[in-house]
């Protein structure tokens, strides 16, 4: 089976980290042809050097590049409340001696699609903010038919959990992702409604963490940070939103979903970063549908595969202490 190219754009972030575990793990299904950092779970230079220490931990030779450090409008937020000060909860990695490579991620995302031979398209996993995605659509159009389809996490079809309204990467940077809703390339939409039940359970990660094998017990780790410092500590699991594309790719039976007209409200009032449309299917015509939404998943299904993949990854040195 021919191999997917795909590009990562990413914001590590704890559920980045076990997504890139899980690409990792299906080095026989990916052509990883790089990872390109952008501002989101925390700054530019943090999520970067994440970037660094997680590819090398898991015995990944990829490039990495550095992207854009704002949103397109509004300044950065960060969530350290979810992924700590440092990005990756409490959890020191051994740092990498590499670097990233000397061009913006817009740039690099660029170079790489147009380098592609005639004929070859990549995927695009976007699981932070979409300003580096937005911005290589709107200043290099021509790259539009070199990508297969772009996956994304972020959005939501029934509500937000940064407001009532708003999922995090799109409320950071709702301007982008109208860009990106509107671009005419194949989308797949991982929002709230299919991550929330993309879970590991308290049990789940408490095993992890009690694992002999290294990548598995520092993923478990960092999930457990996330699960005993945000509100997910009273339902008994969290969830690994960045996780869900790549396992669309590698999985898509256990997803269900549909077709919808989307768009993202940039407006400045309380549905800031929110998701319109979706639902009044009637007053458009099927060919004018911008986004496949995913909406449900197997939550044992997806556990099973995320934690094999977890056990499956070799390569990383043990971080003693860890």
């Amino acid at each position: 089976m021919e191999k997917r190219k795909l590009i990562i754009d990413c914001d590590p972030g704890v559920d980045d980290a076990l997504m890139l575990a899980y690409a990792a793990a299906h080095r026989d299904e990916f052509d990883i042809l790089a990872v390109t950092t952008v501002s989101g779970n925390q700054d530019i230079e943090k999520v970067t050097r994440n970037a660094l220490d997680l590819l090398s931990f898991y015995g990944m030779d990829v490039p990495v590049a550095k992207g854009m450090g704002e949103p397109l409008v509004k300044k950065s937020q960060y969530a350290p409340e979810t992924h700590g000060e440092s990005g990756l909860g409490a959890c020191v990695l051994p740092r990498s001696s590499g670097n990233p490579v000397d061009e913006n991620a817009v740039l690099f995302i660029r170079r790489i699609l147009m380098g592609l031979k005639e004929g070859e398209k990549a995927d695009i996993a976007a699981t932070g903010p979409l300003t580096n995605i937005a911005l290589v659509l709107k200043l290099f159009p021509e790259v539009k038919e070199k990508i297969r389809e772009i996956l994304f996490m972020g959005g939501s079809l029934s509500g937000g959990n940064v407001t009532e309204a708003a999922e995090f990467n799109f409320y950071t940077d709702p301007e982008a992702a109208k860009i990106v809703l509107h671009a005419g390339v194949p989308l797949i939409m991982c929002g709230l409604d299919v991550t929330e039940k993309c879970t590991l359970t308290r049990g789940q990660i408490l095993k992890l963490c009690q694992s002999g094998h290294p990548v598995a017990r520092v993923c478990g780790d960092m999930a457990g940070f996330s699960l005993e410092n945000t509100s997910d500590k009273y339902r008994g699991e969290t969830s690994m939103h960045d996780v869900a594309p790549l396992m669309y790719m590698t999985h898509p039976e256990i997803f269900k979903g549909g077709f919808h007209i989307l768009d993202a409200d940039c407006s400045e009032g309380p549905a800031r970063g929110a998701v319109l449309g979706g639902f009044r299917w009637w007053r458009n015509e099927e060919t004018e549908a911008n986004v496949f939404a995913l909406t449900d998943a197997d939550t044992a299904k997806f556990q099973e595969y995320l934690i094999a993949a977890l056990y499956s990854v070799g390569g990383a040195a043990d971080p003693s202490g860890l």
